[in-house]
């Protein structure tokens, strides 16, 4: 049971595959007020204040290990078609076509910043895009940190099936409760984000997910491009009753302080599951 914003929400576990679901959700048209301008990752690094610079630059970094990534199970032909689902703020769509020769598709329920003048290159969607009719199918689709706010997973398992050609390759990063992270942090780990995420997967939960009469699990890692020492310092100040509304900058050189002080933890975060997972899938 997790706590959050005077609500409590049961999480139960699937005895077959370990998969943690939300078994108390709101309802889905409600969620917007969940969403709110107070919600971190739609205020971007504007949150930062004077230090919306050095925020910016991690940004950057990120966007390019997640360009790296989709780029690694592609071939080298003259032009890709990818889209990425819940694309936020579409800084990884314009890092991928900046390295790529690539057509880039973005959907999301909520334009963030699409409006700025370096992402006019894309081709942008505010839409449910289960339901929006795209005009080709993809090489590669992506989902960074999606799948766990999904309201109907078997749905959005066949849309991916039908945009993707033959042979294309599905993407994704979400939180993995079965880091140790989660298992020191507990109710505080922001892998549970409710009512946000309905869904935390295990390592299980990618084979019933993706069968493998239609799909290749060609690779599962246990960690991400998102180092799991995010969640670990969001749960930290969660502990600390923030307002996610205010100005952080004032919170920014405690974050930098624990960043470097524990550095040579979260350096082992490729052998040791921590919080965070990405999975390669490929269309039979």
């Amino acid at each position: 049971m997790h706590a959050r914003d005077d609500a409590l929400y049961d999480f139960h576990r699937c005895r077959n595959c370990a998969t943690v679901f939300l078994a108390n959700p709101e309802d889905e048209e409600q969620l917007s007020r969940f969403y709110s301008s107070a919600y971190l990752p739609y205020r971007g690094s504007s949150a930062w204040g004077k230090f919306a610079k050095f925020v910016e630059n991690d940004d950057r970094k990120l966007n390019q290990r997640r360009s790296k990534r989709a780029a690694s199970v592609l071939d080298n032909k003259d032009r890709h078609r990818i889209l990425d689902i819940g694309c936020g703020k579409p800084d990884f769509l314009k890092t991928f076509t900046e390295k790529h020769n690539a057509k880039a598709v973005g959907v999301d329920f909520v334009a963030a910043n699409w409006e700025q003048p370096q992402f006019k290159q894309l081709e942008l969607h505010q839409c449910d895009w289960k339901t929006f009719a795209f005009d080709s199918t993809f090489d590669v689709i992506t989902a960074w940190h999606y799948l766990e706010h999904d309201y109907d997973l078997p749905s959005t398992v066949s849309k991916i099936y039908d945009l993707l050609k033959p042979g294309g390759y599905f993407i994704a990063e979400v939180p993995m409760h079965e880091g140790i992270l989660q298992q020191y942090q507990k109710q505080h780990w922001q892998g549970w984000h409710t009512p946000r995420h309905l869904t935390l997967f295990s390592k299980k939960s990618w084979s019933t997910l993706f069968p493998d009469t239609h799909w290749d699990i060609v690779e599962h890692q246990t960690h991400g491009t998102m180092s799991a020492f995010t969640l670990w310092w969001l749960g930290h100040r969660e502990t600390k009753a923030t307002d996610w509304k205010g100005d952080m900058s004032k919170y920014f050189w405690g974050l930098v302080f624990w960043k470097v002080m524990l550095a040579p933890f979260f350096l082992l975060e490729k052998v040791i599951p921590m919080g965070v997972q990405t999975v390669i899938i490929r269309k039979k």
